[in-house]
């Protein structure tokens, strides 16, 4: 069943982190990440994916999840659902950190310097666990937290939160979020996508934001 529009954000950004962490996962598997251009490519790809991630995982604990709790704080699932969207969020801060540290600190892996196997394994084994850990969180929040959302708030409430999450995000970081949900969409899915900032901005966003983004090499 298809998502209600309201979550279209929501779900759009759930489906980048998928195709993401594949590319993820690949580019960390690759023989020849000592090569400048291939390290410059995944950085690209792993910084505008972290910045991504942790600016999603920001408006969830700053906006929506409190606003949750408050409605729902008499009910012991949902007040359990959201505990637990806490811990997920706290773990994938560790791994997250995990990747960053092999992959930005010169010297100390292959991706960085030199192609020791040791330090290939640590580049992968970072990269699957939190592949998996952020796969089965997405899983979990779609399937428990996000229907939360219309049993508690009304429209006119989430477009409040909405609001609240855009007006906490700068102008730099916009530029580079509509480009990266809509990237290797095409057709209708990217029509939806497009829809999600207001008319103004997407002029904007085909005129000068889409072709910045290309402009960088990722993965």
């Amino acid at each position: 069943m298809e998502a209600p529009d309201r979550l279209l954000a929501m779900n759009a950004a759930h489906a980048a982190f998928r195709r993401d962490l594949d590319r993820l996962a690949t580019a960390a598997g690759r023989a020849d990440l000592a090569d400048p251009r291939r390290r410059a490519a995944l950085l690209a790809g792993w910084r505008t994916f972290k910045t991504q991630m942790r600016k999603h995982h920001q408006g969830e604990d700053d906006h929506i999840w409190p606003r949750l709790r408050e409605r729902l704080s008499g009910s012991e699932n949902a007040l359990s659902v959201l505990a637990e969207m806490d811990a997920e969020h706290a773990r994938l801060d560790t791994l997250l950190k995990a990747v960053d540290d092999t992959l930005e600190t010169p010297g100390q892996n292959g991706v960085t310097g030199g192609s020791a196997p040791a330090g290939r394994a640590e580049v992968e084994g970072a990269v699957r666990e939190l592949h998996e850990a952020l796969s089965a969180h997405l899983g979990h929040e779609e399937r428990d937290a996000l229907p939360l959302i219309g049993m508690a708030l009304s429209d006119a409430e989430w477009d409040d939160v909405m609001d609240a999450i855009r007006a906490s995000a700068d102008l730099a970081f916009v530029a580079e979020y509509l480009p990266w949900l809509a990237d290797g969409a095409t057709g209708e899915e990217l029509e939806r996508i497009e829809t999600i900032v207001p008319p103004p901005f997407r002029a904007v966003y085909r005129q000068e934001w889409r072709p910045d983004y290309a402009r960088t090499d990722r993965w």
